[in-house]
């Protein structure tokens, strides 16, 4: 009976998904490119960005480990990066207990700092030529996200990294702010549409001021900071990747900058967008829990659930009112 029941909820989530559309979802087509990279920048030295990330995964039947998507440290063991870059295999239990990403998920999966290479063999030491790598326990993003709303993950590595010249944090912006001139932008891979990178890269990318940035993408744009693409930009593969400015004002802002923006995405045409960290600070400070949501007590709360709508249909298959639309609605308030 347990069975059917997850089964039976499962089905429902799917359809109410299915049925109710985003009421946010606009004609506008952004490309979510899975992701972007640094284009027309320049090779990275180590120490240049210590709080730069490289998600890396390994490749089938192989012990190469290869970016996907970028980060940052912004504690011993708390990263920042794109809800996309871990959001692609959502299920029903997920949608109804949270938004932990599956345990599964993270297999085979480590935040590398203190390394410019996009790929390689992983390092079960630290050292300065194969920097620091850290198993993740843990990811959350918000409920309400889907691409391009809300993409900001918050991960939880099983071991701290450890603080030197090549691996440091970036504080994060708290205070709103319409951010002017260049911001540094660093990723993995691709430097064109056709050419790829070995090495980490760093690009300053031109801002655009927020009334501008609205008319551009043709919608509110209050959660995004956006840039430029005239010179430089990102492309694939630079995903979750941070944006840091300085001489901001932010209160927060360090001897590196502080960092304004997630990576995100891209719209032909009008430039380049990243999630504003600012709009989002309460959410990051809040979530400061890296235990991973329990699937026993996910299942417990399906099953609940499901045996209460199921009761709530039998009663009113049972008292004969389903038919009967001024009975359905009198019964619907009660509730």
């Amino acid at each position: 009976m347990f069975t059917i029941n997850l089964y039976f909820i499962f089905i429902l989530i799917n359809v109410l998904n299915a049925s109710f559309p985003d009421a946010n979802n606009k004609s506008v087509s952004y490309k979510n490119e899975n992701i972007l990279r640094v284009v027309n920048g320049v090779p990275a030295k180590l120490g240049d960005v210590p709080y730069q990330l490289a998600f890396k995964k390994s490749m089938r039947r192989s012990r190469i480990y290869v970016t996907f998507c970028g980060g940052s440290i912004i504690g011993p063991t708390k990263l920042l990066s794109a809800a996309h870059c871990f959001a692609t295999d959502q299920n029903a239990c997920m949608k109804m207990c949270g938004s932990a990403a599956r345990k599964d998920s993270l297999s085979r999966t480590y935040a590398v700092a203190g390394n410019l290479q996009n790929h390689g063999y992983r390092s079960l030491i630290d050292s300065e030529q194969h920097g620091q790598w850290r198993a993740l326990k843990n990811v959350v993003f918000p409920l309400t996200y889907r691409f391009p709303k809300d993409d900001i993950a918050i991960l939880w590595t099983e071991t701290p990294f450890v603080y030197n010249s090549y691996v440091n944090s970036i504080p994060i912006a708290r205070k709103k702010l319409d951010y002017k001139g260049e911001c540094l932008v660093s990723g993995f891979g691709r430097i064109s549409s056709k050419e790829t990178s070995d090495k980490l890269n760093l690009a300053n990318l031109q801002l655009i001021p927020a009334r501008r940035c609205n008319f551009v993408h043709m919608k509110n744009m209050r959660r995004f900071v956006c840039t430029s693409s005239a010179v430089t930009d990102v492309e694939r593969g630079d995903s979750g990747g941070p944006l840091v400015c300085t001489g901001t004002g932010d209160p927060n802002e360090g001897n590196k900058g502080v960092q304004v923006g997630i990576v995100s995405g891209h719209r032909e045409g009008a430039g380049s967008f990243f999630t504003r960290v600012s709009s989002f600070y309460p959410y990051i400070e809040r979530n400061k829990c890296t235990k991973q949501l329990d699937i026993r007590l996910c299942l417990l709360i399906v099953s609940i659930n499901t045996n209460i709508l199921i009761f709530s249909f039998s009663f009113i298959i049972r008292v004969g009112i389903l038919a009967d639309p001024v009975k359905l609605f009198k019964y619907i308030d009660s509730l």
